[in-house]
């Protein structure tokens, strides 16, 4: 492809995970397939596309009209217009489009960390995973597991009962996550099992979530001149379109694919997947016996670790840090000019590493360039289950493995001498195979904390989600 197709004229084709978190449905439930009769899980397939669970980005978020046509286009919708009170999100690690008889081409093949799989030992060495003991993956490979074919991510409203066809256990054996459902406060704000507000600091795909109309005016305002900062071109997320290196997004294609629209890859995008289960005793333990921090400094040393306040303002907050604000002023702010030093946001804290800002490059704009660069559009949930274990389900969508979350994971979180830094990785979800430090800067010197791991890996893989004309070509290939 020479020239990218017009966004908008292809939502209808693109999934909605990569238009919307789906924040008012507060039921989510996570299972992994792994495929034992490739035919009859075709057939499922068929049946999850009938049930019309799977929604595109057109049927997410549509702008309200105009005041004067609103009357007539209610008028006109409102026996075809249903409410989405339950959606259905699908992936395929390499292992499993292959066993559903999806063949890549020689000419324009899938790329080597999707093809390896997250569980890899080439991959575990790049993102230093090599003493993982994992209980599933996408790959054969040194942390064992099971291996994993299918994603299958299901958000509903609460009360409303699965519309999932029965999963055959002739086709699928399922490992599954618990739902979330208790993670929602009375305002239906999100908040993870240590207890910080959750889904923040999104970034927004031009053409997909810059065009809905009125409602992105109080946004921006709200952004008070930042807004841009979070603004990334839709090549960074979906395949085939413009990055921010102005570059069309490479689209791998299948065997036996034929349209007229593009490659197999289209409108997909690539998903790193983890699993994490949160030591929440031991986090809480860590704050009591810093208590004293606390009192002296305003906010907790849980806080210093993961970046933010609790309720999901920025360390810097200059207002009132009790009064609720929108995501979009929580997300308003930068680190060179307000904080270079990390005196109020560490510079190892969790949320500077994953997302450095305007911090690493040699002035701000080429910062927020770079930064660009290595964007997640993040897509999980946090989890409980009947057993007591519960964490979060990590899901981001990234269109170059490599560039974005193997970057990311491998040289801002695992990253033992990530900026100024020296012998420490990310506090939250760093390296488990040796003793874990962290310094909060302060008066003269500084102060350094030992940590427990307050979070360990269960399972990992790369899924690759696909447009709606694709899924619809693997449950009949």
């Amino acid at each position: 492809m020479k020239h990218a197709p017009r966004l908008s004229e292809q939502s209808h084709d693109i999934q909605g995970i990569l238009k919307s978190g789906f924040g008012s449905l507060t039921v989510s439930r996570f299972r992994l397939l792994t495929i034992h009769d490739a035919k009859l899980a075709k057939a499922w397939l068929a049946q999850l596309l009938a049930t019309g669970l799977i929604v595109s980005a057109e049927q997410v978020g549509k702008p309200k009209p105009a005041k004067e046509k609103q009357e007539k286009q209610e008028k006109e919708e409102k026996e075809e217009k249903k409410p989405v009170d339950a959606v259905v999100s699908i992936g395929f690690t390499y292992s499993g489009l292959v066993k559903l008889g999806c063949q890549e081409t020689s000419d324009h093949p899938f790329p080597t960390p999707f093809r390896s799989g997250m569980g890899s030992e080439l991959r575990a060495k790049l993102l230093r995973d090599e003493y993982r003991q994992w209980t599933w993956t996408d790959h054969e490979g040194p942390g064992g597991g099971a291996v994993v074919h299918i994603l299958l991510a299901e958000w509903r409203r609460r009360g409303v009962a699965s519309g999932l066809p029965p999963i055959n256990p002739s086709a699928f054996s399922v490992i599954e996550a618990g739902d979330d459902s208790d993670f929602f406060d009375g305002d239906g704000k999100l908040s993870e099992p240590f207890g910080f507000r959750d889904g923040l600091a999104q970034p927004v795909i031009r053409g997909l979530r810059d065009q809905d109309g009125g409602s992105l005016t109080q946004v921006r305002a709200d952004a008070a001149g930042f807004y841009d900062d979070r603004l990334v071109e839709p090549g960074e997320f979906i395949l085939g379109y413009r990055n921010e290196y102005d570059e069309l997004t490479f689209c791998p294609n299948v065997q036996g694919w034929a349209s007229a629209s593009g490659r197999f890859t289209l409108n997909g995008s690539y998903l790193a997947v983890r699993q994490f289960e949160q030591n929440v005793t031991a986090f809480r333990a860590f704050e009591a016996a810093h208590s004293d921090f606390e009192a002296a400094n305003g906010v907790s040393a849980g806080e210093k670790l993961m970046g933010r306040r609790k309720n999901g303002l920025p360390l810097s907050w200059k207002g009132d840090p009790t009064v609720p604000v929108s995501d979009s002023a929580a997300d308003a702010f930068r680190y060179r000019v307000e904080d270079a030093n990390g005196f109020m946001c560490p510079k190892g804290a969790h949320v500077r590493r994953s997302n450095p800002r305007d911090s690493l490059g040699i002035d701000v704009q080429s910062s927020i360039k770079s930064s660009k660069l290595h964007r997640l559009l993040r897509r999980g949930r946090p989890y409980a289950e009947a057993s007591g274990r519960q964490g979060i389900f990590f899901i981001a969508c990234n269109a170059d493995l490599e560039r974005q979350f193997e970057f990311i994971h491998q040289r801002w979180l695992q990253n033992r001498r990530f900026g100024t830094l020296e012998s420490q990785d990310d506090p939250i979800v760093g390296s488990q195979s040796c003793p874990k430090a962290f310094t909060i800067p302060g008066e003269a010197s500084g102060s350094e904390v030992s940590l427990q791991h307050f979070t360990e890996t269960l399972g990992g893989g790369y899924f690759f989600l696909p447009g709606i004309a694709a899924l619809k070509f693997i449950a009949r290939v």
